[in-house]
């Protein structure tokens, strides 16, 4: 089990990591817009100075087609417009046919644009070139020399901005990010410590802050398991607490009869004879076979509870009519010395999928049931009185395995019960003292692996009728 410092820090390396993943996150979503904003911004910008130098020379050329009829020649009209027009970022020249600059050899009056050099605007200068007009002028062109300095400041200034921002908001939503990590994370620090407290079969259960939401249903899962964990350690207290009872019952009358079986030997009786030592070991004898089946039959439970239903079950293909053929002769004898007439019926073929060696634990069980309790109260009597009867019969889907007796039968508020563990009925333990109650649920526990049903139901016979039913292969 965790100390409590040690939980501590998990819980703060979770936090770290979180806050740390939330905050990479928001960097690179800030990263991303800003590279996507600066990119969209540019382009804007771009566009923007782009149409504002064609207007520029648009400018020109239309204050030229104005013009020019009143000056008549392009030259004239040129040195017109160029003592006119003043542009304060940018420099406009005009080129002539042979690609010389207009202006270069007219002089001009002080101030003019085309007098402007380009070293006078702030770098970086782009330079455009236009036709000036190519019907009024074909072969000249204005070129237009723009700054673009004001473009990079403002981009610079979008720069720092970002450079500023963007590590102010991260550290923002780190804050926030531990912030909110920490209140997700306490209801799991809560979960953590109830389930330090939780005791074996305490009852206690993990706080549910909200039970709708991941942890709440993760808290109720857990519940959920904790509550099957105390069910499983209540059955099993309860089975070793009926073994140790159904075992300690027959180990008591064997150690009774070895005490007086000493005492005897010691010379404590009189009594004793060759005849009572015969008595005591056959009762021992008795008593081991008892002790025997017991724990043959709680060792069959515990690999039960051990393989769980999910376990692998061994599947052969097997007709049910030839296992009973085979296994009913071989309970004859015990019938017979019971007092009892066994009979068997199979008229048609049972094809079934399933375990060979559990389907007969099966029927033993079943035929061990009818035949100790079918057997007349009267041992004394001649010739059989009781009945055992074994039937198969195979349908469209299923295969039914049918065992009957004459006996008391079981009554009907006690048929539910019969196939839970150490249960005995209040006829059972009048009529046979030496059962232990877990035959039956061992059958049921076959029947399930084989996903088939067993029930009670009365018989013609007289007695009790279980009916098992299984898949037909």
């Amino acid at each position: 089990m965790r100390t409590v410092p040690e939980r501590v820090g998990l819980r703060s390396r979770i936090r770290t990591r979180f806050t740390l993943l939330y905050a990479a996150t928001v960097l690179l979503l800030l990263l991303v817009a800003a590279t996507v904003t600066r990119q969209a911004l540019r382009a804007t910008l771009q566009q923007e100075f782009d149409e504002s130098v064609r207007a520029s020379a648009a400018l020109v050329s239309q204050f030229f087609r104005t013009e020019i009829a009143e000056y008549r020649s392009i030259e004239a009209t040129l040195t017109h417009i160029s003592g006119e027009l003043v542009f304060e970022d940018r420099a406009m020249h005009i080129r002539r046919p042979d690609d010389s600059h207009f202006g270069d050899s007219v002089s001009m009056p002080r101030g003019t644009v085309s007098r402007m050099a380009r070293g006078q605007l702030s770098a970086p200068v782009r330079a455009v070139r236009f036709p000036l007009d190519k019907d009024l002028a074909p072969g000249w062109d204005v070129e237009v020399h723009a700054s673009l300095a004001n473009l990079h400041a403002l981009l610079r200034r979008i720069d720092r901005w970002f450079g500023f921002g963007i590590p102010a908001l991260v550290g923002v939503a780190a804050m926030v990010g531990w912030w909110l990590t920490g209140r997700t994370l306490r209801p799991v620090g809560q979960m953590a410590d109830a389930a330090a407290r939780i005791a074996p079969v305490s009852g206690e259960r993990l706080p549910l802050a909200n039970p709708g939401d991941e942890l709440g249903r993760l808290g109720e899962r857990f519940n959920a398991l904790l509550d099957q964990l105390d069910g499983a350690l209540v059955q099993q207290r309860a089975f070793l607490a009926d073994a140790a009872h159904e075992l300690r019952t027959p180990i008591a009358r064997m150690r009774a009869r070895v005490e007086v079986a000493q005492l005897a030997a010691a010379g404590g009786l009189t009594t004793a004879s060759p005849a009572s030592h015969e008595d005591t070991l056959r009762a021992l004898e008795a008593e081991l076979r008892v002790v025997s089946q017991h724990l043959d039959e709680l060792m069959q439970l515990a690999q039960a509870d051990a393989a769980g239903d999910d376990a692998p079950l061994r599947r052969e293909h097997l007709f049910l009519d030839d296992l009973v053929s085979d296994e009913v002769p071989r309970w004859r004898p015990q019938a017979e010395q019971a007092g009892l007439r066994l009979d068997m019926e199979t008229p048609e073929e049972a094809p079934v999928q399933g375990d060979a060696v559990l389907l007969r634990r099966l029927l033993g069980v079943l035929l061990d049931n009818a035949l100790r309790y079918a057997a007349p109260q009267d041992a004394q009597a001649e010739e059989a009185t009781g009945r055992v009867r074994v039937k198969v019969a195979a349908h469209d889907t299923q295969v039914e395995l049918l065992v009957e007796d004459s006996g008391p039968g079981i009554a009907p508020a006690e048929r539910e019960r019969v196939f839970d563990r150490f249960f005995r009925g209040e006829d059972a333990r009048r009529r046979r003292a030496d059962g232990s109650g877990l035959g039956l649920a061992i059958a049921a526990w076959v029947v399930q692996r084989h996903r088939g049903s067993i029930r009670i139901e009365d018989s013609p016979l007289g007695g009790a009728a279980f009916r098992v039913t299984l898949p037909r292969a």
